[in-house]
């Protein structure tokens, strides 16, 4: 039983008892029956109510009695404890954040405070988390929660040397045993390229405490240290216990993939053989099925779900895709359309309805949906892509005012690093390391690389002084960038540089001869910003077929004549192109034996 009078704030006295006995006894029902009965509403039974509701899985009526309760008692302690962790609970991170800022005696009581910092660090508000933490000073009973915080903001700062450096000089000693803090520790290794280190200490976590998520994550990294069958093994095990842990089987699938094993897709067979059909597996392998190009298998997977779950709108969407690419245009529209009308604020549903009107030529209804979804998602990166397809084809002036290529797209070169008179000389170091990490022959299912392979993991993470020189070259011509950059409150760039940035994501690509990037943009970003690593001989701005080049502006839709190119750059070596993440772009194909080396990033504001 729980402890309300301690854990809970609420107040044990005659009025509550037989409530308080009927919670601490799991009878939430019972609990709400027995509130019910009294005229005499102290901020204690707002509390109990609250819970009791919460435990019933009513979290809007508990939400809204635990609002009640504050308009009366606006400063109790319990009342603030309770609801702001109940909003942090529901991931309401924004209307925590209103909450608290509105409420401002919430931030003066210590837990209320850090699910404020929480919130803030969740909705990537990290300068103001960075700031009332270095404010804060925790009580003995909040510890684990402020140190834990603390490493949230520094892993989401990409700050992961502080990190390792927390752990060693100020993550106080009763902490740096505790599973969780270990298993963070642990993590921070495989992100920083220090796989081993990351492995001892995983494997000990798995003697402790076997879990499926320990044996994914050993898996995982055995991956990383190229030990297949060890990654498989784990992958496995994750299984056992998991049977629907989703990422266990794509990471399982993708490495079947990779060796050309028999056994591609047998995971979710073996699934659904011997246990009830999960939706959320089922679309998983659908999605697979999509990426291997199995369509007629896919259809059959995606009608029988449909069927059998009806209420899944996330199943629908994945059969009307299936039907779009199997030639039923008219059905898969038809779906689309319903979808939009049953969920109008969901981005992709929308895209890919668009995706349809912007393919017959309605552009004015692909623009409606496609505004509308943006208001609510408005840092979704493929509904402002698809907004710029939309405008351009209706010669709509905002396709300009989002896309203006002269302000927006910057070719620079890149500094030397600290220790090198130039770029080039440190640059031939730099190719040695970024040719030894291409380690994997087969293109990435998921990418825009074609005949070409990719890094794992977030490369600029790796704990490699040549990595961190390069990073500093980089910044400054972020830095430089954003600067530059004009002012316009209600443009989607423009409104989000608070002159800080992070790099959310980065990998190296390697396009080998015939090798090209497929038209695309970066979801997951806000600035793209690649860097040309080695340029083959046969690149240059006199070649009339554009061997290699990038092409900005062209889609992935397959528009024929309605496409259209705004710009050509032959990069160079030692450049770095910085623009936007909503731009379409893509490259030539490459016609040399010599490969083409680059460094993506995906850049994100701070604020």
């Amino acid at each position: 039983p729980v402890n309300i009078k301690q854990k809970q704030g609420v107040r044990v006295n005659n009025s509550l008892q037989r409530a308080l006995h009927a919670f601490n006894q799991q009878q939430y029902v019972q609990a709400l029956q027995l509130l019910s009965l009294h005229t005499k509403k102290t901020a204690d039974w707002y509390i109990l109510n609250s819970l009791c509701l919460s435990a019933v899985n009513k979290i809007t009526d508990a939400e809204q009695s635990y609002l009640q309760g504050l308009s009366q008692f606006s400063n109790h302690v319990g009342l603030l404890d309770n609801y702001t962790n109940l909003l942090c609970k529901q991931r309401k991170y924004t209307d925590c954040i209103q909450f608290c800022e509105y409420s401002t005696v919430s931030l003066s009581l210590e837990k209320p405070r850090l699910n404020y910092i929480e919130s803030l660090i969740n909705q990537d508000e990290l300068l103001k988390a960075e700031q009332f933490l270095s404010e804060t000073s925790p009580s003995q009973n909040a510890l684990v929660r402020y140190h834990w915080l603390t490493l949230e903001l520094f892993e989401r700062l990409g700050d992961l040397q502080q990190i390792e450096n927390y752990f060693q000089t100020k993550l106080p000693a009763q902490l740096k045993e505790q599973f969780h803090f270990v298993y963070k520790h642990a993590c921070n290794y495989r992100n920083l390229g220090q796989f081993a280190e990351a492995l001892a200490l995983l494997q000990m976590l798995l003697k402790q405490q076997p879990s499926a998520e320990l044996h994914y994550i050993v898996g995982c990294t055995y991956y990383d240290l190229q030990q297949y069958e060890q990654a498989q093994a784990h992958l496995k095990a994750c299984l056992e216990l998991a049977p629907n842990y989703v990422p266990a089987h794509e990471s399982l699938n993708k490495l079947y993939w990779e060796h050309a094993q028999s056994e591609l897709m047998s995971s979710y067979a073996q699934t659904f053989k011997n246990y009830d059909a999960n939706p959320v597996l089922i679309h998983s392998q659908i999605g697979q099925l999509l990426q291997l190009d199995k369509l007629e298998e896919a259809l059959l997977v995606s009608s029988d779900a449909t069927r059998n779950h009806p209420q899944n709108l996330d199943l629908h969407h994945a059969h009307s895709i299936i039907l779009d690419r199997t030639g039923d245009e008219e059905k898969a529209f038809s779906l689309l359309q319903q979808l939009v009308k049953a969920a109008p604020h969901n981005a992709r549903y929308c895209i890919d309805l668009a995706n349809f009107y912007i393919q017959q030529g309605e552009y004015s209804s692909a623009i409606s949906h496609l505004e509308t979804a943006v208001k609510f998602n408005p840092h979704n990166q493929e509904l402002w892509a698809y907004l710029s397809i939309a405008w351009r084809l209706s010669n709509n002036d905002k396709y300009h005012w989002l896309t203006d290529l002269d302000k927006f797209v910057k070719v620079m070169e890149l500094p030397a690093p600290p220790g090198f008179k130039t770029f080039a000389n440190f640059n031939k170091q730099l190719q040695e390391l970024m040719i030894s990490l291409h380690t994997n022959k087969l293109q990435p299912l998921d990418q825009s690389v074609r005949s070409g392979s990719q890094t794992q993991g977030h490369l600029l993470h790796r704990s490699n002084q040549l990595i961190d020189l390069f990073k500093s070259s980089m910044n400054e011509c972020i830095n430089q960038y954003l600067m530059q950059l004009p002012e316009d409150a209600n443009h989607p760039l423009l409104a989000r540089n608070h002159k800080r940035f992070v790099a959310r994501g980065s990998w190296s690509v390697k396009l080998e001869e015939g090798g090209f990037h497929a038209n695309h943009i970066h979801p997951q970003g806000w600035l793209s910003a690649p860097s040309y690593i080695s340029i083959p001989n046969e690149m240059s701005k006199d070649d009339e077929t554009k061997n290699g080049w990038l092409k900005l502006g062209e889609t992935s839709l397959n528009l024929g004549e309605r496409e259209s190119i705004a710009r050509e750059i032959c990069p160079e070596e030692g450049q770095i192109i910085i623009f936007p993440s909503y731009i379409w772009h893509g490259t030539y194909q490459l016609k040399s034996t010599s490969p083409r080396l680059t460094i993506p990033c995906d850049i994100m504001p701070l604020k």
